[in-house]
């Protein structure tokens, strides 16, 4: 039994979900819920414990196994939900190294010093050396029952109170200085932390990686003083509240981001729970990662004066950077089909009053604050406003800057309606022609990615022209792309934090798909090979005889990560291009033979359809035909156009043919777009 297999045997899966999800039920042999998922209102998320397994049969049309729940639900990578799962199960994957010991003594004893830290930081508030500090938190808004449940302290005017406390409780000088609560000084280590009122920060487990401390004197600069990066805490990685407002964000399925610690305070007490804070005004990539764990929905609320608009025209590149993608289409009349990478997230802005942030709106009236989220505008709206405020319309070069800032805004746009309305805007704006405008929107397609590295194309194109070296197995069945991808994997030690980042589903091949898990569990798998089954083995010593081009050897780490996520991209668009083209074919035929049968019908429906014009009671079959095609076309065609814009990964991948005399006379012109 593979270590996977053991681990999943140990759990109780009704047990597990349960934890998670405490409205789980009996029903019959299985247990119902509703989904943790999305919101719904009759339940339809399944534990079938005879199968060890779980299923949506809702909106989310998802299932899987126990660790694939935690996965999802924690927002996790494959190897960290393993993790968890084997502590839960009492599973040790593998005796952890030296190394790994260490560090993982060294984490908890920063946590403790943190912890303790915390405590003495609360128990100063309360002193008579902490008045003032209690006098400016109440005046603030932070009454007891605030201060105690968000942990609020005072960290004393002093060099050494916070070092002697916790140094007579055992905690040496290394400790101190490694977790951020003390300098080292020509005389030895001082209180990093002195004379401001103190915020612990949790990390989304809820562990205290961290502090931040507000001045209490004018003069007293910075004004927010953090945590510097240690093993535990990095700022830029770190949402305020998270470990708090994840679970509610989940429920909501939408997460509020603000700046400051207030914020999130002001918020909750105002009654909204999904509140998280970026700590600063500079919202990271790696910050809108965390989000996108628990909701691919976001509502930015950064404070209204320009640092703050400044801070949300920044937030929304890296949102949408960040957020995932899909693949929708769009089509012309004449049945030409294309692709579009569209966000597969609902990024908001919520438009605060000049002057005022979301904790002043909360103190003042909540209900305002809560009208303004819940009318939080679309992105589009906000950028658009934003853009043309600042720009000088008289001047074509700053015409022309602001077209093509938001030409990218219009591009992710998922409905054609909703497209082609901001594309007319887009026009008028640029005051250029809507065709210019379009082939702007059309450059802006495709995934979202780093740069790459200067000489990363011209070694990934050498790589995959080059022929396969002598001593390469022969050929099977499997996708090349998917030998291609668990090879590099397997071969390179560098591509680990890459690799566990896909998804098992990257691999449409089974025996791939659970090869590729048991390399993300173990990272000797080397030393681990005889507890795999008899196919994995002979899997492993296949992928492992056979030999990669030259060109990889010739790479930086930073291009093989590059090119382990460009091929998993391209083995999954791939993917959806041959769902969508196979199913864009059976429509296209069944609305070729209902033209043969004279289905006059049919004409109207498909032009109808297409300019969004059918009935709302149009529930012939001609017209569910005619709006399958035109949908399913869209799809067909910008999947085409997402591969076309995706640079280096996408040139190399054939483009899908389009549909000729089977889509019923809706035939494509050589170059048209």
């Amino acid at each position: 039994m593979s270590t996977i297999e053991e681990v999943k045997s140990r759990l109780d899966i009704v047990e597990t979900v349960g934890s998670y999800v405490p409205n789980l039920k009996r029903s019959g042999r299985t247990w119902k819920a509703n989904c943790p998922f999305h919101n719904e209102r009759t339940p339809s998320f399944i534990v079938d414990p005879t199968r060890n397994s779980w299923h949506c049969f809702g909106a989310c049309s998802t299932g899987g196994d126990v660790i694939e729940f935690v996965r999802r639900f924690e927002g996790l990578e494959f190897r960290e939900a393993l993790r968890r799962c084997a502590e839960r199960a009492g599973v040790e994957l593998r005796p952890p190294t030296r190394a790994e010991r260490e560090q993982r003594e060294q984490h908890e004893q920063l946590l403790s010093a943190n912890e303790a830290a915390a405590v003495f930081f609360q128990a100063a508030l309360d002193s008579p050396e902490g008045a003032a500090a209690l006098a400016y938190a109440e005046g603030r808004g932070l009454d007891a029952g605030a201060r105690r449940d968000w942990q609020i302290g005072y960290a004393p005017d002093s060099w050494q109170a916070l070092t002697d406390h916790l140094g007579a409780r055992g905690f040496g000088p290394d400790v101190l200085i490694a977790a951020g609560l003390a300098i080292e000084g020509n005389r030895g280590p001082y209180d990093r932390f002195r004379g401001r009122l103190i915020f612990p920060t949790r990390d989304e487990r809820g562990r205290l990686t961290g502090f931040g401390g507000r001045a209490l004197l004018d003069d007293q600069e910075p004004k927010y003083l953090n945590t510097p990066q240690t093993p535990l805490f990095d700022k830029s990685g770190t949402l305020y509240g998270v470990d708090r407002a994840g679970p509610e964000a989940r429920r909501a399925e939408q997460l509020i981001v603000v700046e400051g610690y207030m914020d999130v305070i002001g918020c909750w007490q105002a009654g909204l729970r999904n509140v998280s804070a970026s700590m600063g005004t500079a919202i990271s990539e790696r910050q809108m990662r965390l989000v996108k764990r628990f909701t691919p929905n976001v509502v930015l609320a950064l404070d209204a004066d320009n640092a703050g608009s400044e801070a949300t025209l920044r937030a929304v590149g890296v949102a949408a950077g960040a957020a995932d993608h899909d693949t929708v289409a769009t089509i012309d009349w004449r049945g030409l089909v294309s692709y579009q990478d569209v966000l597969r997230a609902d990024i908001r802005i919520a438009a605060l009053p000049e002057g005022e942030d979301p904790d002043s709106l909360a103190r003042k009236n909540p209900d305002d604050l809560r009208t303004l989220i819940a009318e939080a505008r679309p992105v589009a709206d906000h950028l658009f406003d934003a853009i043309e405020e600042r720009t000088n319309l008289e001047d074509p070069r700053a015409r022309s800057q602001a077209v093509e800032a938001l030409a990218p805004t219009v591009a992710a746009m998922a409905a054609a309606v909703v497209r082609a309305h901001w594309l007319q805007r887009l026009a008028r704006l640029g005051r250029i022609s809507e065709a210019a405008a379009q082939a702007l929107v059309a450059r802006g397609r495709g995934p979202v990615r780093p740069a790459p590295v200067p000489s990363s194309r011209e070694l990934a194109a050498a790589a995959r022209q080059q022929q396969p070296p002598p001593g390469t197995p022969p050929a099977s069945d499997v996708n090349p792309g998917e030998t291609q991808l668990l090879r590099l994997l397997l071969r390179y030690p560098s591509c680990r934090d890459a690799g566990a980042a896909l998804d098992a589903d990257t691999f449409e091949d089974g025996a791939y798909r659970r090869l590729f898990e048991a390399w993300c569990a173990d990272e000797d798998l080397v030393a681990r090979l005889e507890q795999l089954d008899e196919e994995l083995r002979e899997l492993y010593a296949s992928l492992s005889a056979g030999a990669l081009p030259e060109a990889y050897g010739q790479m930086t780490e930073a291009q093989l990560r590059e090119e382990v996520e460009g091929t998993a991209w391209q083995l999954r668009t791939r993917r959806r291009q041959a769902r969508v083209r196979a199913e864009t074919g059976a429509v296209a035929e069944q609305i070729a033979e209902a033209r043969r049968e004279g289905a006059g019908v049919l004409e109207f429906a498909l032009s109808a359809a297409e300019r969004g014009a059918l009935p709302a009671d149009a529930a012939s079959e001609e017209a569910e035909l005619a709006t399958s095609f035109v949908e399913l076309s869209r799809q067909q065609r910008e999947l085409a156009r997402a591969f076309a814009a995706a640079g280096e990964y996408g040139e190399h991948i054939e483009q899908p043919e389009t549909y000729g005399d089977t889509n019923g006379g809706l035939e494509a012109p050589d170059g048209a777009e």
